[in-house]
């Protein structure tokens, strides 16, 4: 009797997702279950599903935080390692930290959907909701790879013989159309989320993830034609998610504090759960500074680029006559977005006040302190004591959420008509919630609602893995003013001459203090993006073992 091999490390899914059978846990090998048993017992069929979820990235696939460090969001500080590598260009076929080729996990899914359609004796109710979801599952997984390396072998179907195992790539307009009609089977499946446990995938996740894959196969990067009816098609499926009704649909969070923070949150559409000591992550010890993270340090300094980024709360820029900002004063009068993301000299955390001048503890240029000036406060649980470098934070990942898909419209709608009311409705609504009471302006070119548009993306969606896939699908990071010959920069802070401060980190400064700020470049040498880097390499490891997998051009 054949036995699956998946139902791994049962006991720790069983804590994330439901209460076992006890019959199951008293089990000596829980991956010994013959294939028919898994098909008869609902709750074997329920922990099969559930393996296929653990093995979706959330803040492991932020841990390290590699993303953010490659783009014009923030510096781990080392000039050596992942991070570095990339930047530099010196990454290989044998030497990617961004490989996906999640095979195993598609083979997971499709082992499932063949299982449970033949051999189960679930209801139909229970088949078409756990179909649906590895469905769901399937496309996410298919899209993280395809988003990576333009086309790949579309396999549906459990391979049993060898020759079965030489799939050539299919094409990324195959791959795309394949990962939209996915979603669309599982919308038509799944309940909305009302009816189903949180973390699972719902008929909002699918129509979702359907506009995020649509908005990416509108862009530069693949529709090189600049193809309208695509941009049209991406900015109804946001549209859909938008428009799901009532209970059954989502509102944008008020707080932006406590958007990665609160578990009941309503902007959620889908997200990677986690729960201490079961399973948990590092996400607060490597954004808090070393007085608080003792013998850590932070590995997500905001830079300099990311601050400027953030508007004013009357919703200009910092560069715009009237905005109010000043070069000696910069962090007053910022919208709330700012305050919840970037931690800077003389900000309020974690109950006290944080410094980031040079000749403080946490200061820039000592060890394991910012190399910046700044540090992260965006998802940080400033009350969470009992954390070590790689755990003790179980803050939910949130892969998707409302103001992700507001911006997907705002973007697509543009492209496709241009800036009307509803762009203009959809970025107010954002920008609104952060604080901006001010609506925008009318007349706005397209041109102009694009760089708009690709900002509000950049400081809404920071720390959320988002900016580094929007650069490449834009097709602009070979741009030198991007990632291509740029150096990224920081804030030096230092007291003035004359002036001295108590050394303890709890004395609180009482008297105001006239900061010199000066920019400094912190990357020590110009980041590498060439053009054949928009499509990643196919490891090699695959290839030697497939050898009809073609490499993608310039590898």
């Amino acid at each position: 009797m054949k036995n699956l091999r998946y139902l791994i490390s049962l006991v720790v899914i069983c804590g994330l997702f439901i209460s076992c059978d006890k019959d199951i846990l008293d089990k000596k090998n829980l991956a010994s279950f013959p294939e028919e048993d898994v098909w008869k017992d609902p709750n074997l069929t329920r922990l099969f599903l559930d393996n296929i979820y653990a093995s979706r990235p959330g803040f492991d696939n932020a841990n390290p935080p590699i993303v953010d460090n490659i783009v014009d969001e923030t510096r781990i500080g080392a000039s050596t390692g992942n991070p570095f590598n990339i930047l530099q260009g010196t990454w290989t076929p044998s030497s990617n930290y961004f490989d996906y080729w999640a095979y195993d996990d598609v083979r997971k899914a499709n082992e499932f959907l063949k299982g449970i359609k033949e051999k189960s004796s679930l209801s139909q109710d229970l088949k078409n909701q756990y179909t649906g979801e590895v469905k769901f599952l399937r496309a996410i997984i298919y899209f993280d790879m395809v988003k990576r390396y333009g086309g790949v072998p579309i396999i549906t179907e459990p391979q049993t013989r060898d020759e079965d195992l030489f799939v050539k790539r299919n094409t990324t307009d195959e791959c795309y159309k394949f990962i939209v009609k996915e979603l669309d089977e599982a919308a038509a499946l799944l309940p909305y989320k009302d009816k189903i446990a949180t973390g699972r995938a719902t008929k909002g996740a699918a129509m979702a993830l359907k506009s995020r894959a649509l908005l990416f196969y509108a862009s530069q990067l693949y529709n090189t034609s600049n193809d309208k009816s695509r941009w049209a098609d991406a900015a109804k499926a946001a549209l859909d998610v938008m428009n799901i009704p009532g209970a059954q649909g989502y509102a944008l969070y008020p707080d932006v504090r406590r958007i990665m923070l609160d578990k009941s949150n309503s902007e959620v559409i889908f997200e990677v759960q986690y729960r201490k000591p079961d399973k948990e992550h590092g996400w607060d010890a490597q954004a808090k500074p070393l007085s608080i993270a003792i013998g850590i340090g932070p590995k997500r300094c905001p830079l300099q680029e990311l601050v400027d980024a953030f508007p004013m709360a009357n919703g200009k820029t910092i560069y715009q006559p009237g905005s109010g900002y000043t070069e000696t004063n910069p962090y007053v009068g910022r919208d709330q977005r700012f305050y919840a993301t970037i931690v800077y000299n003389g900000a309020e955390f974690s109950g006290r006040t944080q410094y980031s001048y040079v000749g403080h503890r946490d200061g820039i240029g000592n060890s394991f302190c910012t190399t910046t000036g700044y540090y992260q406060r965006k998802g940080v649980d400033e009350t969470n004591k009992g954390y070590s470098s790689g755990k003790g934070s179980d803050q939910n990942w949130i892969e998707i959420r409302l103001g992700e898909i507001m911006l997907n419209y705002a973007e697509a709608q543009n492209e496709a008509v241009g800036p009307d009311p509803t762009v203009y409705s959809a970025v107010n609504a954002i920008r609104k919630r952060a604080g901006i009471l001010t609506d925008l302006g009318s007349g706005i070119t397209q041109d102009s609602m694009r760089t708009l548009v690709r900002n509000e993306r950049y400081v809404e969606l920071c720390y959320e893995m988002k900016r580094y896939w929007d650069l490449r699908r834009w097709k602009i990071a070979e741009n030198p003013k991007v990632l291509n010959g740029r150096r990224y920069t920081g804030m030096k802070i230092s007291l003035p001459a004359g002036v001295t401060l108590p050394t303890d980190i709890t004395t609180p400064v009482t008297t105001p203090i006239a900061w010199k700020y000066e920019r400094i470049v912190v990357d020590p040498k110009p980041s590498v993006f060439l053009p054949h880097m928009y499509y990643m390499p196919i490891p090699s490891t695959q290839r030697a073992t497939n050898p009809n997998l073609e490499q993608n051009l310039g590898w």
